[in-house]
């Protein structure tokens, strides 16, 4: 199988850990990458860009994408991550000639924080053979925008970055962690935690906007990614997930990688995330700050239990198909089942090899 992928593809972020996975999975793979696309120009052009959707930026990124996709004949797939700029005549020229396009995005193009620049991608939908969406509660609305095929791909952690640490547990050196954006309750609520006593350590952009995060017991660190981010989740006696209500996200991406990684994790209670972990066992939840804040004072005097839950939640992610490499196997088992079963048989020699060398098998 031999692939085009198209997207930002900063090895710190997450669609390029997604095109690594594919590579493992034996598929061949050109890599389009939009980044240089995206930041072409002054601040003032980008962002009125981001918001029209227009400019000869765009032109420029479709005409060389229907470019490489056709000087690139055995690659009859298309893989899009976050295709927000692709236009519908770029997408049906390929279509035409014979690609099967799929597109993929983590965000919730339907219920977005006051994000410009969707109005271009939500006219693409139907353009697409496959949309595939990382909650359940898009499949209707990707249909309802016209969707032909419409595949699940649940949040997801990387086995190369996201991995316990070795030895095992590893010295944490900070009581409790946030790594990550200032949306929506999180201010208050990690400020509540605060007024109560939680030493916490906040990382990520845009938290010196609130200063009501501004307080003793609160150290603020700037944004961490790649090996910083996942030494960050190490280095926590507790790490703290929160849903992004407003994309109605049944799980957070940040549980995944948090328990992957081999430590504990603290996060909104909700259905997606007791399906994944057994609360209390393997990870543990909250409903309200006081609920977060007795979980949080129990388990810092408590580290034989934190470190039995961390290590139960960590089995439990590397054992139950929630790797990149698992979920692309399952995308594909749903729309190519002869294909994906091929590929479910290497994610599984993969996994397998890499849960050997972490010792977790």
């Amino acid at each position: 199988m031999e692939i085009v992928y198209v997207g930002d593809l900063c090895e710190s972020g997450t669609c390029f850990h997604r095109l690594q996975a594919f590579r493992r999975l034996g598929v061949r793979v050109r890599a389009f990458d939009v980044g240089p696309y995206m930041r072409a120009g002054g601040p003032l052009l980008r962002r009125l860009r981001d918001r029209l959707m227009a400019g000869p930026a765009i032109g420029r990124l479709n005409r060389d994408v229907v470019r490489a996709c056709l000087e690139t004949p055995a690659a009859t797939r298309v893989w899009f991550d976050k295709p927000l700029w692709m236009q519908p005549w770029a997408l049906d020229r390929l279509r035409q000639a014979g690609r099967r396009l799929y597109s993929f995005t983590l965000d919730n193009p339907f219920h977005v924080m006051n994000e410009p620049g969707w109005h271009l991608f939500r006219r693409t939908i139907p353009c697409f053979d496959v949309n595939v969406v990382p909650r359940d509660s898009s499949v209707a609305d990707y249909r309802a925008a016209g969707a032909g095929a419409v595949a699940l791909f649940p949040v997801p952690f990387d086995p190369v970055v996201n991995h316990p640490a070795t030895p095992w547990p590893p010295a944490r050196s900070v009581d409790v962690s946030y790594v990550g954006s200032p949306y929506e309750e999180r201010p208050a609520f990690l400020a509540g935690l605060a007024d109560r006593g939680i030493a916490l350590r906040v990382g990520g952009e845009r938290w010196g906007r609130h200063p009501r995060i501004r307080r003793p017991g609160v150290t603020l660190v700037p944004a961490m990614y790649g090996d910083a981010y996942r030494r960050a989740i190490w280095d926590a006696r507790v790490n703290l997930a929160f849903l992004t209500r407003s994309h109605h996200d049944p799980c957070a991406h940040k549980s995944m990688e948090i328990t992957a990684s081999g430590s504990f994790l603290l996060a909104v209670r909700s259905d997606g995330h007791r399906a994944a972990f057994e609360e209390g066992r393997e990870a543990e939840f909250f409903g309200s700050v006081e609920e977060a804040a007795d979980k949080i004072r129990f388990y810092l005097k408590d580290e034989t239990a934190r470190e039995r839950v961390a290590l139960a939640g960590c089995r439990r992610a590397w054992m139950s198909g929630y790797a990149n490499d698992e979920r692309i196997a399952a995308v594909f088992r749903h729309t190519d089942p002869e294909l994906g079963a091929g590929l479910t048989r290497r994610a599984a020699e993969v996994m397998a090899s890499r849960r050997r060398e972490l010792g977790l098998e």
